[in-house]
């Protein structure tokens, strides 16, 4: 049951109570004067029902911990009853969820556990903390959950989560059972479809690749390539890791998959604009399958796409558009042009619809925009700044007020203030 469905049994339940109360004084002064001697109800199980009752109250009214206290004194009175555990448990689901939705993703995978230690082995606790994990980049620690949810219950989303984490970490064949699954079950699942046609398109593209591992990096490439040249991109990768967490001070949990494909390949799989030079959507993919690049040109792509990597984990995948390829752009080591000229007004609104405007022309003009106004903020306040937005663009924050804490001014000011500055 989700934590809704339960708050509105709760409701109803208090309300029934409080009925069964009332019928039950009117039975009971009738029935003492036909019978002036009955059986007493045990004091604990009156007792476990008051705290009960209370306990519902308090959860209709969003006051969870002192509901979750009370639910537990009930079932602390009724050790053998299972349905009070089960009560303590959903009492801590559904607050575990209510505080995840407000951002507060370790408090909530602390109130999952504690759910757990009243209920061991609930699904919907188990889900709850699959989930928190994923949002505070621990993936490793909500695949064993999220498994154990989808042995023994048919739940999609869990699935579909398995299913993308075993995507991220390179392991096609599990992602792939667990979308058939779901499109088993549900043979117009949509976004089962969509992610088991990527991950089937992305499989028959990497057939025959090699995979070579390192501490850090898990580098994927066509059998028979050049050992000289990927010695020389281990080297490369491993410059760009140091420097990305020099700046950001972001360090993977996991290793980084790359992927190097032909151009072609890489069109196909990825199908962006034939100028970008590499993507990261969860592995960095990259079309350099035949000669590398010169040294300089090699660690400034590097580093561009390693620095996605970082701004995606930093802000649990909240970033705009703009953000990251602005930040990745500057610690790549571009420089912004300073004759850039704007005819008119600099919104982040503009900046974002410039970047995934279709036209290559209008694309451009949006990264140039982009590296141009966070290389500002990066003037105003530095990478400790910037890492402190990004932290809070992960905590569910709204850029308008995480721009605001972060730099004192509000967006429309920023905005004001770039564009005068651009001749707008």
């Amino acid at each position: 049951m989700g934590p809704r469905a339960f708050l509105r049994a709760g409701v109803a339940l208090a309300a029934a109570l409080t009925l069964v109360g009332a019928l039950g004084a009117r039975a009971g002064r009738a029935d003492r004067e036909r019978e002036p001697s009955r059986p007493t109800r045990p004091a604990s199980l009156r007792d476990a029902r008051a705290l009960t009752e209370d306990a519902i109250r308090l959860y209709a009214a969003g006051q969870f911990a002192p509901a979750c206290a009370r639910f537990s004194e009930a079932a602390a009175e009724a050790p053998a009853s299972d349905a009070r555990r089960a009560e303590v448990g959903r009492c801590f689901e559904g607050w575990g969820w209510h505080t995840l939705r407000e951002g507060r993703v370790d408090e909530a995978i602390a109130l999952f556990r504690q759910g757990l230690a009243a209920e061991p082995g609930a699904p919907a606790l188990l889900k709850g903390l699959g989930v928190a994990s994923v949002h505070a980049g621990r993936p490793d620690e909500a695949v064993a959950s999220l498994e154990w949810v989808a042995r023994v219950e048919p739940d999609a989303e869990v699935r579909l989560l398995l299913a993308r984490l075993y995507d991220h970490r390179d392991d096609p064949d599990r992602a792939v059972a667990h979308l058939r699954a779901i499109l088993e079950r549900e043979p117009r699942h949509a976004a089962a479809r969509r992610v088991l046609d990527k991950v089937e398109r992305e499989r028959l593209a990497e057939r025959g690749f090699h995979r070579a591992a390192t501490p850090h990096f898990v580098v994927k490439a066509r059998a028979g390539g050049n050992t000289e040249a990927g010695r020389a991109l281990l080297g490369v990768l491993e410059a760009a890791r140091q420097r990305v967490a020099a700046e950001l001070g972001w360090t993977p949990r996991e290793r980084v998959t790359v992927i190097l494909y032909d151009r072609e390949q890489f069109q196909d799989v990825t199908g962006v604009h034939g100028w970008v030079g590499g993507l990261y959507d969860g592995k960095i993919r990259l079309p350099l399958g035949g000669p590398l690049p010169a040294p300089r040109d090699l660690e400034r792509l590097l580093t561009h796409e390693y620095a996605h990597a970082a701004i995606h984990h930093l802000s649990r995948g909240r970033a705009p558009r703009w953000l990251h390829e602005g930040l990745a752009q500057a610690l790549e080591g571009a420089v912004p042009d300073p004759m850039l000229r704007v005819p008119g007004t600099v919104t982040l609104r503009g900046i974002e619809a410039l970047i995934t405007d279709p036209d290559p022309l209008r694309a451009r003009a949006g990264y140039e925009l982009a590296l141009w106004v966070t290389r500002d903020l990066l003037d105003r306040g530095g990478t400790i700044s910037m890492r402190r937005l990004l932290e809070r663009l992960g905590s569910g924050e709204p850029l308008s007020g995480a721009m605001a804490r972060g730099y004192g001014l509000a967006e429309a000011e920023l905005e004001s203030q770039w564009g005068r500055a651009s001749g707008g």
